[in-house]
């Protein structure tokens, strides 16, 4: 089974069609998603893996000075894609909660608590700078005509709109107990 970000990449690579490396990282970077990186460190050594694995495969185009390589899902691709979608129904998937703001406000213990509330005033400041991004992108995919890019892009939006409702929960908590 393919993991989350080879899942992506796979996914990525199917629908724009032929891309470069290069262009799978842009993608990522520009994802209203944060979970994605698109560090070089990365994503070649995975898009790598995933040509080994017979899962996708790379034509040098001849024209190109730069040894630019096309990247294209194979048929044993497009099956393992298949498969890692539908696997998104399963128990351990939908509960899975990856968070790491949350995560260190559980440890704000460590801190202070000047240091707790500067901390997460600045979380909040950056989580409302990153719901502002998410919700240009989801603009930018409305006018796309693809209704599953938009919903992915709202998913992202909201996610993001949940996560500054609890971090102003937190704010409001903390200046509460000073």
């Amino acid at each position: 089974m393919l993991k989350e970000l080879e899942g992506a990449v796979l996914g990525y690579i199917f629908k724009v069609g032929p891309c470069t490396a290069y262009q799978v990282r842009k993608l990522l970077k520009e994802s209203p998603s944060s979970r994605w990186r698109g560090s070089a460190g990365s994503i070649y050594p995975l898009l790598e893996r995933l040509e080994r694995q017979g899962l996708i495969e790379a034509n040098d185009d001849p024209a190109d000075g730069r040894a630019k390589r096309d990247l294209a899902i194979t048929n044993n691709g497009k099956k393992a894609l298949k498969a890692w979608v539908k696997a998104g129904a399963t128990r351990e998937l939908v509960a899975e909660i990856s968070d790491p703001v949350r995560t260190r406000v559980f440890f704000f213990d460590a801190l202070t608590p000047n240091e707790q509330a500067r901390l997460a005033k600045d979380m909040l400041s950056a989580l409302e700078e990153f719901l502002s991004l998410s919700r240009e992108s989801l603009k930018s995919r409305e006018s796309s005509g693809s209704a599953l890019n938009h919903l992915g892009a709202l998913g992202a939006v909201m996610s993001n709109q949940a996560r500054v409702t609890y971090l102003r929960e937190v704010v409001k908590a903390l200046e509460e107990k000073r």
